[in-house]
């Protein structure tokens, strides 16, 4: 039996033809909600996102953006139904995840910061703290980066059902998928992804992480936050984040979609037929 899905709601619409016909019709379209991410008793963040895989997003967030070091530290997590009142019904549209951790907050935002689905976040205090350059020896065969688009597209069920939704995933090294997330925010994938990694405990020393988002410098650096040694998206990268990916040791690969792909950054994991 296939599960309910709260990504999809159903709206009635008017469809224009360019015969000049006009069709009343029901559509399904992405859902949407605010989540707001309360730490030890203080708001720290509200995301735009979708409404499933909410505890991954809440745990990948934490940790990509500083406020928490370990999945370990954390010592409690909540979902909790806001209390707000408005025109959209309040279960839908306001959710709140308590979390309460043992490790010591340095420079907690007054107010919570609002992110969008446009864009990602890096907190001003999480810059200040160093990251390690990543060691791995992984080694991806370029046939297994080729099929990881239509890999990707193939498991995006939701996508196909209601649109406008990205994705992000996990691959080994042989191209095969350890798990996929979808949200309508680009960059609240890439903190599913990390959430599931961090509850389930995957080694990510000789994993690849796929993304249909454009990879912008904070992108890249949740990835390095990650540890992952290797990035793939279908879309571009800017060139801010190629250079820090090249200085953090992280293989970038952008326009990966058909029969090619470019590589950005440290080319010596991709095995090919020629010397690159």
């Amino acid at each position: 039996m296939k599960k309910r899905s709260n990504f999809g709601k159903k709206i009635k619409i008017k469809k224009i033809r360019a015969s000049s016909e006009v069709e009343s019709m029901q559509d399904i379209i992405p859902a949407e909600l605010f989540l707001t991410i309360t730490l030890n008793g203080s708001a720290i963040a509200m995301i735009s996102c979708s409404p499933e895989n909410l505890i991954e997003l809440a745990v990948g967030y934490l940790i990509n953006n500083g406020h928490v070091s370990n999945y370990s530290e954390i010592n409690l997590l909540k979902i909790c139904r806001s209390e707000i009142d408005c025109i959209i019904s309040k279960n839908d549209l306001f959710i709140n995840i308590e979390v309460r951790s043992a490790s010591k907050i340095q420079n907690m935002p007054v107010l919570p910061k609002f992110i969008s689905t446009a864009c990602g976040s890096i907190d001003d205090f999480i810059l200040n703290s160093g990251l390690q350059r990543i060691e791995s020896g992984l080694k991806i065969n370029y046939r297994n980066v080729l099929k990881m688009n239509l890999e990707n597209a193939g498991m995006q069920e939701y996508k196909k059902q209601f649109g406008g939704l990205h994705s992000a995933a996990l691959f080994k090294e042989d191209g095969s998928l350890l798990a996929m997330m979808e949200d309508i925010g680009r960059h609240n994938c890439i903190d599913k992804i990390a959430g599931r990694i961090l509850i389930s405990k995957i080694d990510v020393c000789d994993k690849i992480l796929f993304t249909t988002g454009r990879l912008s410098l904070d992108a890249v650096y949740k990835v390095v936050k990650m540890k992952i040694p290797a990035v793939v998206t279908n879309s571009s990268i800017t060139y801010n984040a190629a250079l820090f990916a090249k200085k953090m040791n992280l293989t970038a690969i952008g326009y990966a979609r058909g029969s090619r792909f470019n590589i950005y950054s440290v080319p010596v994991r991709i095995i090919t037929g020629d010397k690159i």
